[in-house]
């Protein structure tokens, strides 16, 4: 399941729980797109929950997603905050996103909360630009 919201203003939530179908996979992509029209920049929350693999074509199209707009995610998102699972959760999870060279190609911080309250909370306090 994939689904997309903005709870509060300023935030978005992205949420995969569990296997991830072909419709899952258009809905991802279709809110990555969302993402890169905002004129004001957001933080994003996504959270992880069971075994969220997805298909070849929606890694495919993420990845393309990401290359066309590397250079401008600044302009709409300010921060990332991951919220994982604890069953999948592993020791030192959040030292290895968050140096992860993934996130030293962002032009904005990428955090690791241990649940979606942590993460709010983080949230409050983000530095806005």
């Amino acid at each position: 399941m994939f689904t997309s919201s903005e709870p509060r203003h300023g935030i978005v939530l992205f949420e995969m729980k569990d296997a991830q179908s072909e419709a899952d996979g258009a809905a991802y992509i279709t809110a990555l797109h969302a993402l890169s029209v905002r004129t004001q920049p957001v933080l994003l929350i996504m959270t992880v929950q069971g075994h969220t693999d997805q298909d070849h074509e929606t890694r495919k199209q993420a990845a393309l997603w990401f290359k066309q707009n590397r250079d401008r995610l600044s302009a709409f998102l300010y921060g990332v905050i991951r919220v994982d699972d604890h069953d999948h959760d592993h020791e030192g999870h959040a030292e290895e996103l968050e140096s992860s060279n993934f996130a030293k190609m962002l032009p904005f911080p990428i955090k690791h909360a241990d649940s979606l309250e942590k993460a709010y909370a983080m949230a409050e306090n983000w530095p806005k630009r």
